[in-house]
């Protein structure tokens, strides 16, 4: 879905990442909007191509604690494993990943 990846300016894709809705319903929210989700989870290095989650860099740096995020990794990749559009994996399991976040502070 990442025709021109190179369009997606650093300040376009935080601002999307920091404001994101709190009680999102995912059936509200369009596909483009999903795709440039992903595209930008793309951009940071987040995920691959194949909607597969890279996160050795940031677990490698300390920018993400692997020991305190995999039990919500893991379940959220299971709640879309059987999903094949990579936009609604992606986003899905993003989004799944930011609610194990907001009720687990």
């Amino acid at each position: 879905p990442c025709v021109e990846l190179n369009g997606i300016t650093e300040a376009e894709a935080n601002a999307v990442m920091e404001n994101w809705p709190d009680d999102l319903n995912l059936a509200t929210v369009n596909r483009t909007h999903k795709c440039y989700v992903s595209c930008i989870l793309v951009y940071f290095g987040i995920l691959d191509t194949s909607a597969e989650l890279t996160l050795d860099k940031y677990f490698d740096s300390g920018v993400i604690d692997e020991y305190a995020v995999a039990s919500a990794l893991n379940q959220c990749r299971f709640e879309y494993k059987d999903e094949k559009d990579l936009c609604e994996r992606t986003f899905g399991i993003f989004n799944c990943l930011r609610i194990h976040k907001l009720y687990n502070l």
